[in-house]
């Protein structure tokens, strides 16, 4: 007899993965942003200046995909994109001043539904979790 799949774990990740988005993209729909331009500026906060490529490999999208959020992040003009001493297809992104403003603000959103996940655990059942996690990821993403 075959259990249910939604006592598997891939599919409680998945399905809280898709909640969380959800959540997140909602609290962010106040800052004309996504969870997946969030993630970006969130690179940006703790490197400053990066090339490109460091952004993609961090996040692990496709190259294409992070030029589509870079580019509508410097619409807003919480980024830059400069070439690298000249080489075209080297690039350096860059927060404005603007970004940097915004840090606070994304790092509350971020803070609050880290808050509402983990409300009904202890901080070392909160600890043990992100280990966890951590130690499944390493499982699929060999770094």
């Amino acid at each position: 007899m075959y259990k249910s799949h939604k006592n598997d774990i891939g599919y409680q990740i998945q399905q809280i993965s898709h909640l969380v988005k959800q959540l997140q993209n909602e609290r962010l729909v106040q800052e004309g942003l996504s969870i997946s331009h969030m993630n970006v500026m969130f690179v940006l906060y703790e490197e400053n200046r990066v090339n490109q490529s460091h952004i993609q490999n961090n996040l692990g999208i496709k190259a294409s995909s992070l030029s589509k959020l870079v580019d509508i992040l410097i619409q807003k003009g919480l980024v830059t994109r400069e070439s690298l001493d000249g080489d075209a297809r080297s690039k350096i992104i860059c927060l404005t001043a603007l970004g940097k403003e915004k840090k606070s603000q994304l790092y509350q959103i971020r803070d609050e539904l880290e808050k509402q996940l983990t409300e009904h655990l202890s901080e070392a059942e909160t600890e043990q979790l992100a280990k966890m996690l951590s130690r499944v990821k390493s499982n699929i993403v060999k770094e």
